[in-house]
This record gives structure tokens, sequence and C-alpha cells, in this order.
């Protein structure tokens, strides 16, 4: 059954925010990691480290239909005092919802991967294992042809050594030979796996040994064996945050530089041939580039960052239209935006931040502004790439 219905639509009393962004509930840690659209129930299915909204419990996992959070969880062997741990896989196939990286719910024990059938928990996917003394989980996923593909980390898959990347027909599992991480001599984690023009591609941090040389953080796979994609991430502290397919472009974010051998500062696009800069892409040293997704014909590019492309300040949040980069909005967060969604026309945002503007608007956010005041940069379209 479903535990609580919260009634419950928060907005800042500030009449500065609600002319951008208005605060979305209540939130008492990070806002929304994963917002999944479904297109069954018409809900947005959320999940979050937050435990409580309001006073009200929600546990991690909630779903929202605009106006009314209802928690999918009374317990959480996970949740402490204030918060929970992180789940990044959660989504619908064959009929039900999954949600990973979660031991137990309401005195269910669900071995890393939960199954919602719409009332109650069970375990879901059986058949992966990690270790003896941990549990397998799910980070990314992809549905191809009917079939769920899925990267995380686990070792095995019903007894085959698979290393993390495996794919699920409704009944079995089968793994897809990808390589140990030679260089820790450790399982790899991989958090996404996805298909691009007919190849599926796995990505996160790590290092393998392919194609007679040391690759890191991005491969392929073309049905028999895996290579290399152009030599992969340059960098040792590179990996890969998030991906999204635009323009027929395969677009990756992440930390990564120019300067250690990279095509592009924390964002680069991929073409089937070769990796391409994206107009300048991040210019803040430091920053992380978290998400990206597709909304109202534009790539959105999310983290923590200050400016874009050859110096277009921005803050956390940028818009991308093939030629040029523009502020979304203008607005200033002070910390962090980890997540993006478009939901029944309308779109949000989560994250880390608690001021908008200077004013309050923590955690999760809806935008209510309009694009006048919004800055862009030059077209780069014409400019030879770098």
């Amino acid at each position: 059954m479903r535990y609580i219905f919260l009634y419950l639509l928060y907005c800042t009393s500030n009449t500065a925010i609600a002319q951008n962004w208005q605060q979305i509930g209540d939130l008492n840690w990070v806002g929304p990691k994963v917002m999944y659209n479904d297109s069954i129930t018409d809900l947005m299915f959320i999940s979050t480290q937050s435990r409580f909204n309001g006073t009200d419990t929600i546990n991690g996992i909630f779903t929202f239909n605009g106006s009314e959070f209802v928690s999918l969880a009374k317990e959480r062997d996970d949740c402490g005092n204030v918060n929970c741990g992180p789940a990044l896989f959660l989504t619908r196939y064959d009929g039900d919802i999954y949600y990973s990286e979660v031991e137990r719910i309401d005195s269910t024990y669900l071995n890393g991967i939960g199954k919602w059938d719409g009332e109650k928990w069970s375990a879901g996917l059986p058949g992966l294992y990690r270790d003896a003394d941990n549990p397998p989980f799910i980070d990314g996923y992809c549905i191809h042809d009917g079939k769920l593909y899925i990267s995380g980390f686990f070792l095995t898959a019903e007894g085959d050594t698979c290393n993390s990347v495996a794919y699920w027909d409704g009944q079995h599992w089968t793994g897809l030979n990808f390589p140990g991480d030679g260089f820790f001599g450790e399982t790899p984690r991989v958090t996404h796996i996805f298909f691009y023009k007919n190849e599926l591609y796995a990505a996160g941090n790590f290092y393998l040994h392919l194609d007679g040389e040391w690759i890191a953080d991005i491969v392929r796979y073309d049905g028999m064996n895996w290579h290399t994609v152009a030599g992969g991430l340059q960098g040792g502290e590179a990996n890969i945050w998030d991906w999204a397919i635009y323009k027929d472009e395969l677009y990756i974010c992440g930390y990564f530089s120019k300067i250690d051998g990279n095509m592009g500062n924390k964002i680069m696009r991929w073409d089937g041939q070769q990796w391409k800069d994206v107009g300048g892409g991040v210019c803040s040293p430091a920053a992380v580039a978290h998400g990206l997704t597709v909304y109202d014909g534009k790539l959105l590019l999310s983290g923590i960052f200050d400016c874009v492309g050859n110096g277009l300040p921005v803050s956390n949040i940028a818009a991308w239209d093939g030629e040029r980069w523009c502020s979304f909005g203008n607005s200033t967060f002070d910390n962090t935006i980890v997540s993006m969604a478009g939901y029944k026309g309308e779109f949000y945002i989560g994250g880390g931040f608690k001021k908008v503007d200077g004013q309050p608007c923590r955690y999760f956010a809806k935008w209510v502004g309009d694009h006048a005041t919004d800055t862009c940069s030059a077209s780069v379209s014409t400019l030879p790439e770098i």
C-alpha cells in the first residue's frame, strides 16, 4: 500500500523568487537525485536523500503529481535521523517500478534491488551478485529491443562473470563479456549504459585494457567485442557524470579538461568518429558538470560552474542549442544542481542549493520565469574544431 499522502506544495513567500524559480515541497536534505516520468501512471517517481518533507516522512522515495507528495516507503534501513542513502536507478520495466541501492524497505529484504508493483515492495531482478559482504546495485540502464540493459556494481549475473554490465530479458540475465577493471584488479563500477548509432556504450569511472592500451571511463560494444571510444577520457581524476543524445550527437559531461588532453572542458560531443568541443565548454577551472537533459529543443547542462563558452556568466545551469551557449533565467544559485526533468509541461531541478538570487529556495524547484533576460554567447558553429 502507499503509506503517506502529502498535500503540500510549499511556495516561497518571496515574490522575487517566484519570478524565476518556485520551491517545491519542504525537503530537509539534498533535492531529487533521480526524477523519472512514468507514462503508465502519469506520475513522477523521485529518489532523494531527504527523509522528510516538512514534518512528514518520505524516506527517500516518493511520487509527485505536480502538487502532491506520496511516500513509497514507511521504513528504510539506510535512512538515518535526517537523510537516506543515495539511489540512482529508478525506472519501469515490464509493468513494475525498479529501484536500486537499498537493502531493505518496510521489513522486506531486497538484496540491493527493489520492485514496486503499485502496492508493495519485493526483491527485484534476482540473480545478481557482488560479494559476500555487499549486495549488488544498479546505476545506469536503458531499454532496447524489449531488454533491460543495466550497469552498476556487481560481479556476476546468474553465475556468469559480467563485471557490472548485463541485460535482463524478463526471465534471465546475459553478460556481455565486459572486461574486469585490470588497472586496480577490482570489479569496475559502471554508472551509465546506453545505445548510440546501434552500438552499446558503457561509461563511468574505470580503467580497462582494450585494443592494446589502457582506456578510461567510456567504451563501446559492437555486439561481439568492446572497443575504445577514440582513446576514452584523459586525466587521472577524469570521470563521466551524465550523457545525452542531442541533434544526432552523443554528449557526455563530468570532470575532465582540455589541459589533460581531452577535446572539451567538462562537456564533449561524439559523432561516432571523433570527439568535439562544445562551444568552449565550461570555463570554470574547478567546475563539475553533473547533468544533461534535452528540454524545449535545447541541451541543458547542470552542475556547479559560473561560466561557459568564452566567458559567458551563468550559475550552475546553461543551455546549448548546437551553435551557442545561453544562460537559463540569469538566476544565481548558492550550490549545485544535480538533476533536471520536464514533467507535465513544467521544468524541475533538484540539488544542494538553499538560496536562489539570495532568497530562500531549497533543494527542489520549478521554473516559473521567462527567458527575456537570458544572455547568449556568439555562435561558434563556424569556428574550426580545436
